[in-house]
């Protein structure tokens, strides 16, 4: 059980009555620290259990963090501790362990996992096995069915400590309104994938069975890193970012087995997504050609969110529209050739209207009589409903989609940030609760940095201190 609960204001003033008893003698080292203890003293929680958030920001393990905040008066102020009281690493380990919402075993019996010997094109991520898994996944969000897990706390410590405050500094651009990007990222365990033989199979000549062995991380399996066009062995990251805003900020972290597929993973992280904020009307989600799965377009559409997806080469078609072609992009091609243009969206009948491409200059066109006599031109309509992979709202290739595309990258930014910035990526942790709250610390951390951006060092004013060079 918890002891004594300080609310957000008494810690402020509590910091502030401290660290103005350290001046003028431990200036330097406050100033050393100017970034993290304004991040600190604008977190806010007094809706949840207390979070150590600079940890993240120090880029480093539990073990050398309580070294630290022992041998750093100001330091163990920022978390409101003595510098002679402050708990051991088990303490802290365990402490953690209480946000993991299942009892997650540290190591479990399972056969070897092999990689696969077959790798993915250049650029290519790893497909799903069994293609029905999204279709699954897609009709149980649709009707309503939950996707909580084991994380679910540590998604809503993440939402109240620093997504709504950023919500309410207008940080994440379109307020209740938001357009978001996803994207998966490798995390490689520090767990062996060989396991360890448990059996007796070695004492009787057999070299290489087939006996389950002993997993320091039973839930990792092999995944494919697109980027640096390996295999790895571990999990996926999936984060969602806030694609509206420059601040590249993550709305939602989700965890999982490294051979999922993105548009399996995107189906849960979207269904949580949802789950954290009912309260938002979101209007459109950028995504990678890995999701492009007509399930998804249909969950978004559904929902009333526009899907900006990159097409994947794999599973593009030509379709016959009457007497026209529709090319890769949805587009219309007309009798010669030439793809039609764009002329508006009808939407009282969903429909996206295309008119001749030389309807400014008919006479030029050696195919006048037999497509259209009109002197306004050919005209054709496509529907949502009649592929609405193809046929989007905003036409593929137009200037407006290629500029709401691009923010997708966003997500990839909030990706380097957590693996780089805070460097997470060199961390080798064996369970997905360790993985799950470094990775939530360093988003909370981004939302900080943006936070403090904003608020303009309100410690050190309160302080009466000028930030300077120490």
């Amino acid at each position: 059980m918890l002891g004594f609960w300080r609310s957000h204001e008494q810690f402020q003033r509590r910091l502030e009555e401290k660290l103005l008893a350290f001046l003028p003698e431990h200036e330097k080292l406050i100033r050393f620290y100017a970034h993290i203890l304004e991040k600190v003293y604008i977190l806010n929680l007094d809706e949840l259990l207390p979070l150590v958030s600079e940890m993240t920001h120090l880029k480093e393990g539990i073990t050398l963090f309580v070294k630290r905040l022992r041998a750093n008066l100001v330091l163990s102020a920022a978390c409101g501790f003595e510098p002679d009281s402050v708990p051991g690493v088990g303490t802290f380990y365990d402490y953690l362990d209480r946000f993991w919402l299942v009892e997650e075993p540290s190591k479990g019996l399972r056969e070897l996992r092999k990689k696969k010997s077959k790798k993915p094109k250049s650029g290519e991520k790893l497909p799903e096995e069994d293609t029905n898994r999204v279709t699954g996944l897609v009709n149980k969000v649709l009707e309503g069915c939950s996707f909580e897990g084991p994380e679910t706390l540590l998604q809503k410590i993440l939402t109240v400590c620093a997504v709504k405050p950023s919500l309410d500094l207008g940080l994440c651009g379109e307020g209740r309104k938001p357009v978001f990007a996803g994207d998966g990222t490798p995390l490689e365990t520090g767990a062996s994938h060989l396991g360890k033989k448990v059996c007796s199979c070695k004492e009787q000549g057999v070299y290489y069975c087939s006996c389950p062995r002993l997993y320091t991380n039973p839930t990792a399996n092999w995944g494919w890193d697109s980027y640096h066009e390996r295999w790895f062995y571990g999990h996926t990251l999936y984060p969602i970012t806030a694609a509206g805003s420059p601040n590249d900020l993550p709305l939602l972290l989700h965890l999982t087995q490294a051979s999922r597929n993105d548009s399996t993973i995107f189906v849960a992280a979207y269904a949580q997504l949802r789950q954290l904020y009912p309260e938002f009307d979101f209007a459109g989600a950028l995504l990678d050609s890995a999701h492009d799965a007509y399930d998804i377009y249909k969950l978004l559409n559904s929902h009333g969110i526009e899907p900006f997806i990159d097409l994947n080469n794999r599973r593009g078609r030509k379709k016959t529209l009457s007497d026209f072609e529709v090319n890769e992009l949805g587009k219309p091609v007309c009798l010669v050739g030439l793809e039609m243009v764009h002329n508006g969206f009808d939407k009282k009948r969903q429909r996206i209207k295309w008119r001749c491409p030389m309807h400014k200059e008919p006479d030029k066109c050696t195919r006048k009589q037999e497509c259209s006599p009109s002197s306004y031109g050919r005209v054709v309509y496509t529907k949502l409903d009649d592929d609405f992979r193809l046929f989007t709202k905003t036409p593929r290739g137009s200037k407006a989609w290629k500029k709401a595309y691009a923010r997708r990258t966003t997500v990839e930014r909030t990706i380097k940030r957590i693996l780089v910035d805070y460097d997470i990526e060199s961390l080798r942790f064996r369970a997905e609760k360790r993985w799950f709250w470094s990775a939530s610390l360093a988003a909370i951390n981004i939302h900080l940095d943006a936070q403090v951006a904003v608020l303009k060092l309100l410690l050190f004013t309160q302080l009466g201190l000028t930030l300077k060079a120490a």
